[in-house]
């Protein structure tokens, strides 16, 4: 997987939560974010210049963290939380357990929730983390599963090469177009949803023999397909449908495939499209004063330009087209 781009050092800066050159400050308010930890500096070279940016997304959270120095953390038995260690710059040395593993833009690590562990971050070390509760992660894979993931996955890996690369363009996005998408409940939503709707496929792969019989199917998708009609202009994840849906959101992915659908967020999607189309003709028609990015957002979508490549594909013309539409 190619290295991110030098920008990316600086991800989130219109987020910035913590500037310190404070090693007490720091562990201090750290600690108020993730888990209260011991912080030491290595050597006499480099002084503590610590930067934390953070941007909440649901009850999850991305994070752009960097100490300008070595530095030993460790927070001894961690939060009931999942936290994802995606590295931008340097290194790293994480034990997690009775495990050891280095870090760096090649691997990343997953640190599970109340499990003992220590770090070292070189003094160069940028790190773009994903914190997210544990049972928000447990809605996603649904009641009784034990959501398990190694401590460390290469990058290259394909399925963790398109995850990690989501993660990165939506910090992107976020930095890009922070000011619409915070205006709108139903654009975060859709972030944290399909973050953690990956996530959890990368943490447990879906059983092909777990779903329910056919009646029971039946009645799911129509459950599903009705709570996303409902909720078009809402905050809407596969948790949710797929808990409106008495289903597990693994269940419900298999049980659309099964019906020849596409998955649960795909054909909500295709409906949250037209929506978006109806409102712009409506817009065109009456002569309102609508943007299409304000549209767009209402409905949950974040990324302008995928937004405008989805819509043609769906309708054969840009949305802007539609809106000048007489």
């Amino acid at each position: 997987m190619p290295s991110p781009a030098t920008s990316d050092i600086r991800l989130l800066d219109s987020f910035p939560l913590i500037r310190s050159r404070s090693i007490e400050e720091a562990q201090q308010r750290v600690g108020d974010v993730f888990s209260r930890h011991r912080l030491q500096v290595q050597g006499r070279t480099r002084g503590l210049d610590l930067w934390h940016n953070r941007v909440t997304l649901g009850q999850s959270s991305l994070n752009v963290l960097h100490y300008g120095a070595e530095v030993d953390i460790d927070p001894g038995e961690r939060g009931d939380f999942y936290l994802v260690q995606l590295p931008l710059t340097g290194c790293a040395r994480i034990t997690s357990g009775s495990h050891d593993v280095d870090v760096n833009e090649n691997v990343l690590s997953v640190l599970q929730p109340r499990t003992p562990s220590r770090m070292r971050w070189g003094p160069d070390c940028t790190m773009l983390l994903l914190q997210t509760p544990s049972h928000v992660v447990q809605e996603y894979v649904g009641e009784g599963e034990r959501p398990r993931m190694a401590l460390s996955r290469r990058r290259g890996e394909p399925e963790v090469a398109a995850w990690c690369q989501a993660m990165l363009d939506m910090a992107r996005n976020i930095d890009q177009f922070a000011a619409q998408w915070q205006a709108h409940p139903t654009a975060t939503a859709a972030m944290e949803g399909f973050l953690l709707t990956a996530f959890s496929c990368l943490l447990h792969q879906p059983d092909a023999a777990a779903a329910p019989d056919a009646p029971v199917q039946a009645r799911s998708l129509r459950r599903a397909k009705e709570y996303i009609h409902a909720h078009l202009d809402r905050p809407l994840t596969l948790a949710d449908i797929a808990r409106h849906a008495c289903v597990s959101p693994r269940t419900l992915e298999l049980v659309f495939k099964r019906h020849g659908e596409p998955t649960p967020l795909a054909y909500a999607r295709q409906q949250r499209l037209q929506a978006a189309h109806v409102m712009l003709r409506s817009a065109a028609r009456d002569g309102q004063a609508v943007g299409v990015t304000d549209v767009a957002l209402a409905f949950g979508f974040v990324h302008m330009g995928r937004f405008s490549a989805q819509y043609r594909a769906q309708f054969g013309c840009l949305p802007s087209q539609t809106l000048k539409a007489a």
